[in-house]
């Protein structure tokens, strides 16, 4: 069971939750407990599992590298062997098709091209993980498109113009965090051969990406909400991006590039939490100027917390120049 919930990652797959709600959302299904946190959570816990149990099994050896002493990865640790992994993954890929289909064959199609793509971005011959900016616009398939169109299948038979909107502007935003990815992997991948953006491009040109992807799923705001107060929140939070962006093209530590990704990702949220807020808001019938009281409130604590975290690193990074220039006064 430690293992299973290993596999399944809480932190990544409330993320795939949040999408499939945004799915739901633009359906006009929001406010429903089921089949969100019924069907639709199984098949994208299931889904995701069997992805992550077939990456690490073809990643042992580059895991070994980067997440050595860090107990997040059950084969680094020693607490599962590969045939484990490939007997959850079999197990967890059946569940989450059989699931799908039994909700609607829209699903079934839907879940079945995730996990095929599940098989190609890891497993040889085709191996997607190892191709840079091929794994890095793919990789978002399975992260957003998969989970929001799960949602949106699960409440309505087609997609709307608003949901191709949606699903568009998340799909691109979402690129622009998960090219940061290699910033975390980096010394495995370069000691692997792995043909990571990272690696071929540099620090500057992946930052400088990343921030190009934000601002293209950032056009979508106005499209979906016009006049919302939304359009200032997500601003802000954007533009919090890609200043954190702009931070971590000049830092060369690596743990001061993981706390910056971090705040990013956790903005990211927010930014994914806030656009829910707002359909979850506007069906339960709140004025217009409630929804923006409410909205700034949360735009402000989450930018709050994000700057916060800023302000520890920038204390940490003074002491750490302070003790350095002390250590050469005393040479």
């Amino acid at each position: 069971m430690k293992t299973i919930l290993a596999m399944v990652r809480p932190p990544a797959a409330l993320v795939l939750l949040i999408f499939a709600a945004l799915g739901m959302a633009q359906a006009g299904e929001i406010d429903k407990v089921h089949p969100l946190f019924t069907t639709v959570l199984l098949i994208l816990a299931a889904g995701f599992t069997n992805a992550t149990c077939l990456n690490d099994i073809t990643d042992e050896s580059i895991d070994r590298v980067n997440f050595a002493g860090r107990g997040s990865r059950p084969l680094v640790e020693g607490s599962a062997r590969p045939n484990d992994l490939f007997v959850i993954a079999a197990v967890a890929g059946a569940a989450s098709l059989l699931l799908g289909w039994s909700v609607d064959w829209r699903v079934g199609l839907v879940v079945g091209a995730g996990l095929l793509l599940n098989v190609a971005y890891s497993v040889p011959p085709i191996r997607l993980a190892d191709r840079g900016g091929l794994a890095t616009a793919l990789l978002p398939l399975g992260y957003v498109v998969v989970p929001f169109l799960v949602g949106a299948f699960s409440a309505a038979p087609t997609l709307s113009r608003e949901g191709f909107l949606l699903l568009a502007g998340l799909y691109l935003s979402f690129a622009g965090r998960i090219i940061l990815k290699d910033f975390r992997d980096v010394e495995g991948d370069a000691r692997f051969g792995k043909r990571t953006f990272l690696l071929r491009h540099g620090r500057l040109a992946t930052c400088r990406a990343s921030a190009g992807l934000w601002l293209s799923g950032a056009l979508f705001v106005p499209l979906l909400f016009p006049g919302s107060a939304l359009l200032p929140a997500s601003a802000v939070l954007v533009a919090s991006i890609l200043w954190a962006l702009h931070r971590l093209a000049g830092v060369a530590d690596k743990d001061r590039q993981l706390k910056i990704i971090w705040c990013i990702a956790c903005a990211g949220r927010g930014l994914s939490l806030l656009m829910l807020t707002g359909y979850t808001l506007e069906s339960s019938g709140w004025t217009a100027a409630a929804q923006a009281w409410f909205v700034a409130a949360l735009t402000l604590s989450i930018a709050g917390l994000f700057y916060a975290e800023f302000a520890k690193d920038f204390a940490a990074a003074d002491t750490g120049r302070a003790r350095r220039e002390s250590a050469g006064l005393r040479i």
